[in-house]
């Protein structure tokens, strides 16, 4: 017979996370898009932390199951801190990127430059 769970508040609820993520201009061959963020999911903050899937020359995608009131921060690179997403005056984005701890998410959005591009 299973157990009956008389503590439901202790039991860890997960939520997914869903990434897609356009860039402005088409990658070569061989480049990739990463999440760079604060869960361990995402690389404690290592550039190349998360990889996401090309699925077009300009889009990228991936997926995480996270737990349910984890917060998400987190900055788009190409694998490495020099490669980072800009601002538009060119210099690494200033704030992170950030996700409620509450329900699925589906983050859309374009890099429009990096700071190793124009």
């Amino acid at each position: 017979m299973a157990a009956i769970n008389k503590h439901p508040e202790a039991r860890t609820t997960e939520r997914m996370v869903t990434f897609e993520i356009t860039t402005a201009h088409p990658l070569p061959v061989g480049q990739q898009v990463f999440i760079a963020g604060n869960l361990e999911m995402f690389g404690a903050w290592r550039p190349d932390g998360f990889p996401l899937t090309r699925l077009d020359d300009n889009l990228w995608s991936g997926y995480a199951v996270i737990a349910e009131g984890a917060a998400v921060e987190f900055k788009i690179t190409r694998g490495s801190w020099s490669t980072e997403e800009a601002d538009a005056d060119g210099a690494p984005r200033r704030e992170h990127h950030s996700l409620g701890a509450k329900g699925p998410v589906a983050f859309r959005y374009t890099v429009t430059r990096w700071i190793d591009r124009p």
